[in-house]
């Protein structure tokens, strides 16, 4: 018998979420020797019309008649919009063996309360799984995936990835107050908060304004106002938000002209087209 007390974390994402009708799953993952997958219903099952979440131990007929494994865990599905609006589904201690080797959840998540509660971001969801302390019986898996572990960096006290590291450089070098006063204490919530901060960063100094929908800025103006009330200063931003929508807006006029300009063309060229073959037949009699 083995057991582990520490919290184990694998996130994913479902894309073009909107449209899938068929079960998703994720490749196999593994912690602490142990190797899981995860299976998603978008859209429900045979019972439920909501989303159902599992967690499954693979290959279970292929294990010893004894085998057993028993922890806690729980699945969280992401708001980026909103990170206290994220939703939870805490199982407490279930045990998975060969006659039940999968747990999990019928939540009360329709497609449309996902679509109304900003959960999809360019339809797209992202769901994290933690995995407390394991307790196993007959044996561990005998060829583990090995566990991929992103590095993160410490900066001005949050961690982020090595792939954020600049962007949280520069807010920090260049507004160093933005986190001066921040009120959440806890590492996790901490990191979450900063998730968001440079996604909306990201978003408004380095996306496209034609991929900036009035939707997503609705959003970014959401997750500014919740960082605010965390305890973030970011006029900087706010302001950086402003001018992008009144970028966006105009950008909007223009395009708006240039369809409108399009389908004029498009009348004259009909009109061309039928006043020649007017002419034509003219001519003919």
């Amino acid at each position: 018998m083995a057991n582990h007390t520490d919290e184990m974390t694998y996130s994913f994402e479902i894309d073009n979420f909107s449209q899938r009708n068929t079960i998703f799953r994720t490749p196999i993952f593994s912690t602490r020797s142990c190797n899981w997958f995860v299976y998603v219903y978008p859209k429900g099952d045979k019972i439920s019309k909501n989303m159902s979440l599992w967690l499954k131990v693979p290959d279970p007929l292929l294990r010893p008649l004894c085998w057993s494994r028993q922890t806690s865990f729980r699945f969280v599905v992401v708001n980026p919009s909103d990170v206290n609006s994220s939703r939870s589904f805490k199982s407490i201690d279930p045990i998975f063996n060969k006659g039940q080797p999968f747990w999990g959840f019928r939540t009360d998540l329709s497609l449309s309360k996902l679509q109304e509660g900003k959960f999809l971001v360019n339809d797209k969801l992202k769901i994290e799984v933690y995995i407390g302390g394991i307790s196993v019986h007959g044996g561990l898996d005998p060829h583990v995936l090995p566990e991929k572990k992103k590095e993160t960096v410490c900066v001005n006290g949050f961690q982020v990835l090595d792939s954020q590291v600049k962007s949280a450089k520069w807010i920090f070098e260049t507004y160093p107050e933005t986190a001066l006063y921040i009120q959440p204490q806890d590492p996790q919530l901490k990191t979450a908060y900063m998730n968001i901060l440079l996604r909306i960063y990201e978003k408004l100094y380095n996306s496209p304004l034609e991929k900036l929908t009035e939707g997503e800025l609705s959003n970014i103006s959401k997750g500014l106002l919740d960082l605010t009330q965390a305890g973030f200063k970011l006029e900087w931003l706010r302001e950086k938000l402003e001018k992008v929508s009144l970028e966006r807006k105009k950008l909007s006029g223009y395009e708006a002209q240039a369809k409108e300009l399009e389908k004029q063309l498009k009348s004259l060229e009909l009109m061309m087209c039928n006043l020649k073959a007017e002419i034509k037949l003219k001519a003919e009699s």
